[in-house]
């Protein structure tokens, strides 16, 4: 096939969006540099929010719906090492840590135990951050669709029937998926302490690793 382009750009960049909308369009590759917090504007394409219509995949960038090409692969660095990224959204991408130190090869050592060890907690860990990370997109979706219900109001919001079932809806809704949020949590504290058995493991590996390197 032919070869794709790997553009460079940051948040920091007055055409980023620009150059976001080409690789999406033409499936290039983008790689955003000094990463160190998310634009919102990205979450339709982490989520891989794509839909569509009259035989064409679309996906929304802001308020723009654009063409997608399957072949769009995007790349988030950082060479902040003390630079911390949430478990939402670790859920939803590949996180590879390039940073040598005892902690990050002794999280990649428990890793390895784990899988190797207890692949069933392995397993059960990877599905929680995944639900986590789809009950924020969800509650995010609740938001949204919250605040668009409140701004279709035209006379007093009391008075609108059919907007205070909407909204009692959407509470309900919320309420479910916090409760959800709940138990994941829960899961994942049993999660954790089963994972610790192992820690002391991984971090005697970890420093005959850093070992070897400094050999």
């Amino acid at each position: 096939g032919s070869k794709r382009t790997m553009i460079r750009t940051s948040f920091l960049d007055n055409n980023f969006l620009q150059h976001l909308e080409s690789a999406l369009r033409f499936g290039n590759a983008l790689l955003v540099e000094d990463v160190e917090s998310i634009d919102p504007v990205l979450n339709s394409v982490l989520n891989h929010e794509i839909s569509k219509s009259a035989g064409r995949v679309m996906i929304n960038v802001g308020a723009k719906e654009i063409d997608f090409n399957p072949r769009f692969t995007i790349f988030l660095s950082t060479r902040d090492p003390t630079c911390h990224f949430t478990p939402d959204l670790c859920s939803r991408v590949t996180f590879v840590n390039f940073t040598a130190t005892h902690a990050s090869l002794a999280a990649q050592c428990l890793n390895k135990v784990l899988k190797s060890e207890r692949p069933d907690i392995d397993e059960k860990r990877s599905d929680l951050l995944r639900l986590q990370g789809e009950f924020r997109v969800q509650l995010r979706q609740l938001e949204k669709e919250l605040l668009n219900a409140l701004n279709s109001v035209k006379t007093n919001i009391l008075e609108d029937t059919q907007v205070m079932e909407s909204l009692e809806s959407l509470k309900k809704k919320a309420g479910i998926v916090n409760e959800k949020m709940k138990d994941s949590e829960m899961v994942m504290e049993q999660v954790a302490e089963t994972a610790a058995v192992y820690e002391p493991y991984a971090r005697l590996a970890s420093k005959v690793g850093v070992g070897k390197n400094i050999r």
